[in-house]
């Protein structure tokens, strides 16, 4: 993403812009282009385990 946009910023006024990039896709959710026939729908919280409240002070310390 910052590749492109340097060359945005730094290209010439006259130049053609170039295609912004494919955006990376957040763990977690379905890609666009995957074909998901077939498949039930499952929200993102069945699919997110659950944090224990001792867990998550562990991790922080």
């Amino acid at each position: 993403m910052s590749n492109w946009m340097f060359q945005c910023v730094n290209g010439s006024e006259d130049s053609d812009q170039p295609d912004p990039p494919k955006p990376v896709p957040r763990p977690g959710t379905k890609d666009e282009d995957e074909e998901t026939a077939g498949q039930d729908e499952r929200s993102p919280e069945a699919e997110t385990p659950a944090i224990s409240p001792e867990g998550l002070a562990r991790f922080f310390g």
